[in-house]
């Protein structure tokens, strides 16, 4: 038995010294694949926050005008319609004589009645189209519904992932957010929007997943900081973007169909992207995975020695023991390291989800316009992922982590406690928390992948990213929240970081170790990294 196992493991490949010898134009094939589709995720992951953006609307006075009037403040208006507040748009005075015109010095009552028609400044979202007006909650409802989508796909997705391989669950989720996405504009009703929304996102939430995994699979351990950078500016890249082109194209319709149909082209990747060499051989499908890396090397002008393709040719896919041949979530069920991982990991993407998106939604609320701002608040998003890139491979992973969730928490608590007269010590400290944020929002996703095996990896990444989703769905009830306590979502916002902070000291850190193929290995992740002297060439 001593020598089957023996005569096993030396037949399994090195990944990372094959893939780095494989570099070149195949793995800048891949990265130009993965950076298309992290484009694509910034500019339709978001777009709920202008489609359904709020507009400038009043009651309508039937008395005075006409429902069909274009006149949006006439002289009437200020004794007609109450000051301030909710109230403004609301309700409504009634003239105390209906039979004269109105005009700046009519009477209206004193008291106040609620207003059944209304008046808007402009029909570029839904909230025009579909007549919302002092409905706020199906406003805000819409995202809260997207977010639901994403928490209902990722488990799908990454269950799709890992059985059918990272290629698939990417093509699906980058085609049919498109497809279906598109259908929003030939919506006839709120209702009908917000189903459309719903099926959007569970179609189209993990291809940022997808390709996350992908890249990390394909480069070594060395390069893993790089992709991770990188893909974070192509998501800035697509925020953008969307910002750009929803100034350009501010009628809502009109905007679905210039940006989602063109997501169809990436039914090209069914020729031109190549499956995740590291997930066929964990799969032992090693016929598969010696086409793509013989075309690989060719394509790099690269010899592969015959002891490499004996290799390939006899590879067989990691397993634990074959009598724990169980199902997936038995074995995590069975392994209190990868549970008690599980659940500290989800607690991050929580706090991720419910920060990011929160401070990007009611980026739209500061003072300014609305498109500038959201670029604004995307831009500085740089400056978190090159910090990563800088300082992940040299501080280590848990360390800028943990800066980042506190420094995140600090600046969000701040907020609540900076007086009206310093609005831009307010937006200082906004922006630091959207920086530090993003930091850890872009840093989590390399960390949670390098804590949990191959062959589960994407599920249990989907998991941790689907709970995380929580906080996403919460996220766009905040400006809601702070219309009866002003103060309160900030607070929210930093308390849940500086938790997420703690957690991060009771995890393993993950700088110079290899990716673990199995639970095992992703179990004595912390003794890798405490002697990493010791540590064997890892096989696929």
């Amino acid at each position: 038995m001593k020598e089957q196992e023996a005569k096993s493991s030396s037949a399994r490949v090195d990944c990372d010294e094959l893939l780095a010898r494989l570099g070149g134009w195949f793995r800048a094939r891949v990265l130009l694949c993965a950076a298309l589709a992290a484009v694509q995720v910034g500019l339709l992951h978001t777009t709920y926050i202008f489609l359904a953006a709020d507009v400038p609307y009043r009651c309508m006075v039937p008395e005075c005008e006409a429902p069909n009037s274009t006149e949006f403040s006439a002289a009437w208006t200020a004794a007609a319609l109450p000051e301030h507040g909710r109230a403004h748009r609301c309700s409504r005075r009634v003239p105390l004589d209906p039979t004269l015109p109105c005009e700046a010095n009519s009477a209206f009552s004193e008291d106040a009645v609620t207003c059944d028609q209304w008046l808007y400044a402009s029909a570029n979202t839904i909230v025009t189209e579909f007549n919302l007006a002092c409905q706020e909650w199906k406003r805000t409802l819409v995202g809260t519904i997207h977010n639901i989508g994403m928490l209902v796909s990722l488990p799908i997705l990454g269950y799709v992932s890992d059985r059918w391989g990272r290629k698939t669950a990417l093509i699906l989720s980058c085609v049919l957010v498109g497809a279906i996405g598109s259908l929003k504009a030939f919506s006839i009703s709120y209702e009908m929007y917000v189903i459309v929304e719903f099926l959007e996102t569970v179609a189209g939430a993990s291809a940022f997943p997808a390709a996350f995994i992908m890249t990390i699979e394909l480069l070594g351990q060395e390069k893993r900081v790089l992709t991770t950078a990188f893909l974070g500016i192509m998501l800035v890249i697509g925020g953008l973007s969307f910002a750009l082109l929803a100034k350009a194209f501010q009628y809502w319709r009109t905007f679905i169909l210039v940006v989602y149909p063109p997501s169809l082209l990436f039914l090209l990747y069914i020729y031109f992207l190549p499956e995740s060499i590291r997930w066929l051989l964990s799969k032992g499908r090693k016929e598969d995975a010696l086409e793509i890396i013989t075309k690989a090397a060719k394509m790099n002008d690269v010899s592969l020695s015959e002891e490499t393709i004996k290799q390939l040719q006899e590879a067989k896919a990691p397993v634990e023991k074959k009598e724990e041949e169980v199902g997936l979530w038995m074995q995590v069920f069975r392994s209190p390291i990868i549970m008690r991982r599980l659940a500290i990991c989800s607690w991050w993407w929580i706090t991720c989800t419910f920060v990011f998106y929160g401070l990007a939604i009611n980026s739209v609320s500061l003072a300014g316009d609305k498109y500038t701002n959201y670029m604004l608040v995307v831009s500085v998003e740089v400056i978190a992922v090159v910090t990563n890139a800088l300082v992940l491979d040299r501080i280590g992973r848990k360390r800028t982590l943990l800066i980042a969730y506190i420094v995140c928490g600090i600046s969000c608590v701040a907020i609540a406690f900076v007086p009206r007269s310093m609005s831009w010590l307010a937006t200082l400290l906004y922006l630091v928390g959207k920086i530090a944020i993003t930091q850890a929002f872009s840093g989590v996703y390399m960390y949670t992948s390098e804590l949990f095996p191959t062959h589960a990896r994407h599920s249990l990444l989907g998991f941790c990213s689907m709970v995380g989703r929580l906080g996403s769905i919460v996220a766009p009830q905040m400006p809601l929240l702070a219309i009866y306590v002003e103060w309160l979502p900030s607070v929210l916002f930093g308390s849940t970081a500086l938790v997420a902070g703690a957690l991060m000291l009771t995890t393993p850190e993950t700088l110079n170790t290899r990716l673990p193929d199995t639970i095992q290995e992703a179990e004595e992740l912390a003794n890798q990294h405490k002697k990493p002297e010791n540590l064997e060439m890892k096989a696929c």
